[in-house]
Protein backbone atom coordinates (compact mmCIF):
# COMPACT_ATOMS: atom_id res chain seq x y z
CA UNK A 1 0.00 0.00 0.00
CA UNK A 2 2.99 2.16 0.40
CA UNK A 3 4.61 1.68 -3.09
CA UNK A 4 0.80 2.88 -4.01
CA UNK A 5 1.37 6.17 -1.82
CA UNK A 6 4.64 6.53 -3.28
CA UNK A 7 3.81 6.15 -7.43
CA UNK A 8 0.87 8.50 -7.16
CA UNK A 9 3.22 11.28 -5.29
CA UNK A 10 6.02 10.45 -8.29
CA UNK A 11 3.33 10.85 -10.64
CA UNK A 12 1.72 13.94 -9.04
CA UNK A 13 5.30 15.54 -8.86
CA UNK A 14 6.71 14.77 -12.55
CA UNK A 15 3.21 16.37 -13.50
CA UNK A 16 3.84 19.63 -11.60
CA UNK A 17 7.62 20.40 -12.27
CA UNK A 18 6.46 19.74 -16.15
CA UNK A 19 6.91 23.37 -18.21
CA UNK A 20 3.36 24.21 -19.26
CA UNK A 21 3.97 27.79 -20.53
CA UNK A 22 4.22 28.53 -24.09
CA UNK A 23 7.15 30.32 -23.41
CA UNK A 24 5.06 34.35 -23.00
CA UNK A 25 5.31 36.20 -19.72
CA UNK A 26 2.17 35.23 -18.04
CA UNK A 27 1.58 39.08 -16.60
CA UNK A 28 1.83 40.09 -20.50
CA UNK A 29 -1.05 38.15 -21.36
CA UNK A 30 -2.96 39.64 -18.21
CA UNK A 31 -1.96 42.71 -19.42
CA UNK A 32 -3.31 42.36 -23.03
CA UNK A 33 -6.18 40.87 -21.85
CA UNK A 34 -7.37 43.86 -19.74
CA UNK A 35 -6.44 46.13 -23.04
CA UNK A 36 -8.66 43.74 -25.29
CA UNK A 37 -11.41 44.31 -22.47
CA UNK A 38 -10.96 47.48 -21.80
CA UNK A 39 -11.09 48.52 -26.28
CA UNK A 40 -14.19 45.91 -26.28
CA UNK A 41 -15.96 48.41 -23.34
CA UNK A 42 -14.92 51.25 -24.74
CA UNK A 43 -16.23 50.74 -28.38
CA UNK A 44 -19.30 49.40 -26.62
CA UNK A 45 -19.74 52.37 -24.99
CA UNK A 46 -20.00 54.59 -28.22
CA UNK A 47 -21.80 52.39 -30.28
CA UNK A 48 -24.74 51.93 -27.42
CA UNK A 49 -25.49 56.16 -26.52
CA UNK A 50 -28.38 55.90 -28.03
CA UNK A 51 -31.20 55.92 -26.21
CA UNK A 52 -34.10 53.15 -27.58
CA UNK A 53 -37.14 51.62 -26.64
CA UNK A 54 -39.81 49.14 -26.61
CA UNK A 55 -43.22 49.98 -27.65
CA UNK A 56 -46.32 47.49 -27.47
CA UNK A 57 -50.04 47.50 -28.46
CA UNK A 58 -51.68 44.38 -28.38
CA UNK A 59 -49.91 42.29 -30.23
CA UNK A 60 -48.19 44.33 -32.42
CA UNK A 61 -44.43 45.36 -30.88
CA UNK A 62 -42.38 48.10 -32.28
CA UNK A 63 -38.96 48.66 -31.72
CA UNK A 64 -37.81 52.55 -31.72
CA UNK A 65 -34.93 54.81 -31.46
CA UNK A 66 -35.05 57.68 -28.68
CA UNK A 67 -34.42 61.41 -27.76
CA UNK A 68 -34.94 61.76 -24.08
CA UNK A 69 -35.21 65.36 -22.52
CA UNK A 70 -34.78 65.58 -19.10
CA UNK A 71 -37.23 67.99 -18.10
CA UNK A 72 -35.97 67.83 -14.41
CA UNK A 73 -37.96 66.89 -11.61
CA UNK A 74 -37.65 63.74 -12.60
CA UNK A 75 -39.74 64.18 -15.85
CA UNK A 76 -38.93 62.96 -18.89
CA UNK A 77 -39.81 63.30 -22.64
CA UNK A 78 -38.94 61.33 -25.20
CA UNK A 79 -39.54 61.24 -28.82
CA UNK A 80 -38.91 57.60 -31.16
CA UNK A 81 -38.68 57.15 -34.34
CA UNK A 82 -38.44 53.61 -36.44
CA UNK A 83 -40.42 50.94 -38.61
CA UNK A 84 -42.61 48.38 -38.04
CA UNK A 85 -42.13 44.99 -39.79
CA UNK A 86 -43.96 45.62 -42.74
CA UNK A 87 -41.38 48.65 -43.34
CA UNK A 88 -43.94 51.54 -42.81
CA UNK A 89 -43.00 54.47 -40.57
CA UNK A 90 -43.22 54.77 -36.47
CA UNK A 91 -43.14 57.18 -34.24
CA UNK A 92 -43.71 57.62 -30.70
CA UNK A 93 -44.08 60.92 -28.52
CA UNK A 94 -43.75 59.82 -24.63
CA UNK A 95 -44.38 61.97 -21.98
CA UNK A 96 -43.85 61.25 -18.32
CA UNK A 97 -44.48 64.11 -16.69
CA UNK A 98 -46.01 63.65 -13.33
CA UNK A 99 -49.17 66.19 -13.49
CA UNK A 100 -49.57 64.92 -17.48
CA UNK A 101 -48.18 61.71 -18.58
CA UNK A 102 -49.47 61.14 -22.04
CA UNK A 103 -48.28 58.48 -24.97
CA UNK A 104 -48.85 58.69 -28.82
CA UNK A 105 -47.65 56.44 -31.08
CA UNK A 106 -47.81 57.26 -34.81
CA UNK A 107 -48.12 54.31 -37.13
CA UNK A 108 -48.27 54.41 -41.13
CA UNK A 109 -47.64 56.42 -43.57
CA UNK A 110 -49.34 59.78 -45.52
CA UNK A 111 -53.00 58.79 -45.65
CA UNK A 112 -53.13 55.64 -44.13
CA UNK A 113 -51.52 56.50 -40.76
CA UNK A 114 -53.52 55.45 -37.11
CA UNK A 115 -52.68 57.34 -33.70
CA UNK A 116 -52.68 55.14 -30.72
CA UNK A 117 -53.04 57.21 -27.61
CA UNK A 118 -54.47 55.82 -24.00
CA UNK A 119 -58.14 55.52 -22.99
CA UNK A 120 -59.65 58.44 -21.78
CA UNK A 121 -60.53 57.88 -18.16
CA UNK A 122 -58.12 55.60 -16.65
CA UNK A 123 -54.84 56.64 -14.80
CA UNK A 124 -52.06 56.42 -17.42
CA UNK A 125 -49.31 54.92 -14.15
CA UNK A 126 -45.10 55.51 -15.31
CA UNK A 127 -42.31 54.52 -13.31
CA UNK A 128 -38.79 56.50 -13.68
CA UNK A 129 -35.83 54.73 -12.43
CA UNK A 130 -32.24 54.54 -13.67
CA UNK A 131 -32.78 56.26 -17.09
CA UNK A 132 -35.39 53.76 -17.68
CA UNK A 133 -39.23 54.81 -18.44
CA UNK A 134 -41.63 52.47 -18.07
CA UNK A 135 -45.35 52.68 -18.66
CA UNK A 136 -47.27 49.35 -18.05
CA UNK A 137 -50.86 47.94 -18.98
CA UNK A 138 -51.58 51.06 -21.13
CA UNK A 139 -55.43 50.62 -22.29
CA UNK A 140 -54.45 51.68 -26.26
CA UNK A 141 -57.15 53.04 -28.63
CA UNK A 142 -57.26 54.31 -32.21
CA UNK A 143 -59.85 56.86 -33.46
CA UNK A 144 -60.26 58.87 -30.28
CA UNK A 145 -63.10 61.88 -30.54
CA UNK A 146 -61.76 63.73 -27.35
CA UNK A 147 -65.48 65.54 -27.86
CA UNK A 148 -67.72 62.31 -27.30
CA UNK A 149 -65.23 59.77 -25.71
CA UNK A 150 -65.73 57.47 -28.18
CA UNK A 151 -62.85 55.53 -29.36
CA UNK A 152 -61.84 51.74 -31.18
CA UNK A 153 -60.13 49.50 -28.79
CA UNK A 154 -56.28 48.35 -29.98
CA UNK A 155 -55.26 46.35 -26.92
CA UNK A 156 -53.55 46.26 -23.78
CA UNK A 157 -49.44 47.50 -24.25
CA UNK A 158 -46.53 48.98 -22.43
CA UNK A 159 -44.07 51.20 -23.13
CA UNK A 160 -40.33 51.02 -21.86
CA UNK A 161 -37.95 53.77 -23.13
CA UNK A 162 -34.32 53.36 -21.87
CA UNK A 163 -32.63 56.95 -22.24
CA UNK A 164 -28.59 56.49 -22.66
CA UNK A 165 -28.52 59.98 -23.25
CA UNK A 166 -30.37 63.08 -23.12
CA UNK A 167 -30.86 66.12 -25.58
CA UNK A 168 -31.53 69.68 -24.29
CA UNK A 169 -34.58 69.60 -26.99
CA UNK A 170 -35.94 67.31 -29.13
CA UNK A 171 -33.93 67.41 -32.52
CA UNK A 172 -35.63 68.99 -35.73
CA UNK A 173 -35.65 65.27 -37.06
CA UNK A 174 -37.70 64.06 -34.22
CA UNK A 175 -40.10 66.57 -33.60
CA UNK A 176 -41.77 67.08 -37.31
Amino acid sequence: MRWLYCLVAVIVASCLSQDTTDGTDPAEDINQAQRQTQETITVADTTNSQSVGLVRIGPAAYDLVFSCVDRGAGEVLAVGIGRDINDKPVEAFVQAFVAEPYIGVLVGGAGEQVLFEPRLGVPLDFSFEYDIVRFDSVDFVSDLDLNSGEFTPAGIGSVVVECRSYERTVPEELSE
